[in-house]
């Protein structure tokens, strides 16, 4: 049993080192695209872009590993019914989804919503998302991946709060508070990944495989 929890450990290890590397890699990726005058709505778009594919790829790569059946799929691609039974017998379809799904052996079990940055209106619309979830039983775990952090402390406590915690997990990936006037894809401001927010991802993708 140690000797499988040690090999356990050397894998976990090994897929962190990967990760950090890979999120320093794509950051490297949009500093140079800054250097060469991309626009700001080309930016936007391939932040969002790159973040999401880091975070299905990471899972895709954690089930491949490990040898089980979890895997990732685009939110936009998966979408889920949301159905209300309408008093004169018919019935109401919404199709709803965030920007990753995750699935084990065949099961929903999660979803992640990903971000460059979190601030308070990116957080009342994820939460609100994770609730449409809820409302019409889809039991999963609901949670954020972002790069920064742009919450004021009080006002995630209070929108916790209004919204019940049905947000399980916020992984802020880098250090400090984003400031608007220092980009991360400017080099001369580019931050630190913080490994045990990382890890503290990684573990939970760990432990959603074991559920």
């Amino acid at each position: 049993m140690n000797e499988m929890n040690n090999q356990h450990d050397i894998i976990k290890q090994t897929v962190i080192q990967s990760a950090e590397i890979e999120i320093s890699n794509i950051i490297d990726e949009w500093c140079k695209s800054n250097d060469n005058g991309c626009s700001g709505g080309e930016m936007r778009e391939k932040r969002g872009s790159d973040i999401e594919t880091f975070v299905r790829t990471t899972i895709n790569k954690i089930g491949e590993i490990l040898n089980i059946d979890l895997h990732a799929r685009c939110g936009n691609d998966d979408k889920k019914d949301l159905t209300i039974n309408l008093p004169n017998g018919k019935k109401l379809i919404k199709q709803h989804q965030v920007d990753v799904h995750i699935y084990l052996n065949g099961v929903f079990v999660a979803v992640i919503e990903c971000k460059a940055y979190l601030d308070s209106c990116y957080y009342v619309r994820a939460c609100d998302d994770f609730k449409m979830f809820k409302k019409f039983d889809y039991n999963v775990k609901n949670c954020i991946f972002t790069l920064e952090n742009a919450i004021a402390e009080d006002t995630k406590i209070f929108t916790d709060y209004i919204n019940e915690y049905i947000c399980d997990e916020i992984f802020y990936i880098l250090d400090g508070k984003r400031t608007s006037s220092k980009p991360v894809y400017d080099m001369k401001h580019k931050k630190t990944i913080n490994k045990n927010v990382l890890t503290k991802f990684i573990d939970f993708i760990f432990i959603l495989g074991t559920i």
